[in-house]
């Protein structure tokens, strides 16, 4: 008699086959959500990997202002927006967010 290879795969065939029927579910639902899991892992890492090279670059961090509300010693709200000079604001009904934060509803 000639000594057979052995085959895990086959053996492991083997197993499936001669399980009840919800091992048998279970072990299908369990190498779904395996393959599932990898391709989720091998996305997001090729995603953390690319992810710098596709973002645009951040501009200058004098340039990150784009418009600012300020309240002067008066008690007068100013708009500053970038490249322009502060511009009053009359706020009559100021916004609830600005109430009891040193806004002065007059």
């Amino acid at each position: 008699m000639e000594p057979q290879d052995y085959s895990a795969f086959a053996d492991l065939l083997n197993k499936f086959h001669t399980a009840i029927p919800p091992i048998q579910a279970l072990w299908l639902v369990a190498g779904a959500a395996t393959v599932l899991g990898v391709a989720w892992l091998l996305t997001r890492t090729l995603r953390e990997i690319m992810a710098p090279a596709a973002r645009p670059p951040r501009p200058e961090a004098g340039d990150l202002l784009v418009y600012g509300v300020v309240q002067d010693e008066h008690g007068q709200w100013h708009v500053i927006r970038h490249g322009h000079a502060p511009q009053p604001v009359d706020w009559t009904n100021p916004p609830r967010e600005l109430l009891g934060h040193g806004f002065r509803a007059e």
